[in-house]
């Protein structure tokens, strides 16, 4: 399968995925490949439709806490056939970028926890429960499952603020 960053303004991050059947080679593959890109572009999560397959498909790195205000990544996690619920109403709002639409930071307002039940890459369910910025993560990866980009979340000022940024985005990009 071959794999390349798709960026605001290419349609399949606007596509609704289908569901993961079989975990064949090639999704294992595109795994691997999608966790590389993640990691060259200094990533946090990567969605399939962001490298061109309109699959449930996302992979992540958990933030861990440390000592003295320090943090790392955990090793990559696979996130097949996603669904999350929201078994909180608390919301917060951070900073979000994505890297379909680099360089662009926006405040997003989102749920502070929850649960997602997924697939790993053996196939073998699993449920976990998240809170703060990993929360986030699973939130913004799995909404690009759903066409959703992270802008989609801002109000109508905000949109209006960044849509000359957007604009250059697309214009950039549709010429690669």
């Amino acid at each position: 399968m071959s794999v390349a960053l798709r960026y605001y303004g290419d349609p399949i991050l606007r596509k609704i995925c289908k569901p993961i059947t079989v975990i064949t080679n090639k999704i294992r593959q595109l795994i691997q490949s999608m966790i590389a890109i993640m990691d060259k572009h200094d990533g946090v999560g990567l969605a399939a439709p962001q490298v061109g397959h309109d699959i449930r498909l996302f992979v992540l790195r958990n933030y861990i806490d440390l000592e003295n205000d320090k943090w790392k990544l955990s090793e990559p996690r696979v996130y097949i056939n996603p669904k999350l619920s929201f078994p909180r109403k608390n919301q917060v709002i951070e900073e979000e970028g994505c890297l379909s639409i680099p360089k662009l930071f926006c405040r997003v307002t989102r749920a502070d926890f929850v649960v997602i039940k997924a697939l790993d890459l053996n196939g073998n369910p699993f449920i976990e429960k998240m809170g703060g910025y990993n929360a986030r993560v699973r939130m913004h990866e799995n909404d690009h499952l759903n066409g959703v980009l992270f802008i989609d979340h801002l109000d109508v000022k905000a949109l209006r603020e960044i849509k000359p940024f957007l604009r250059e985005i697309k214009k950039k990009y549709q010429s690669i």
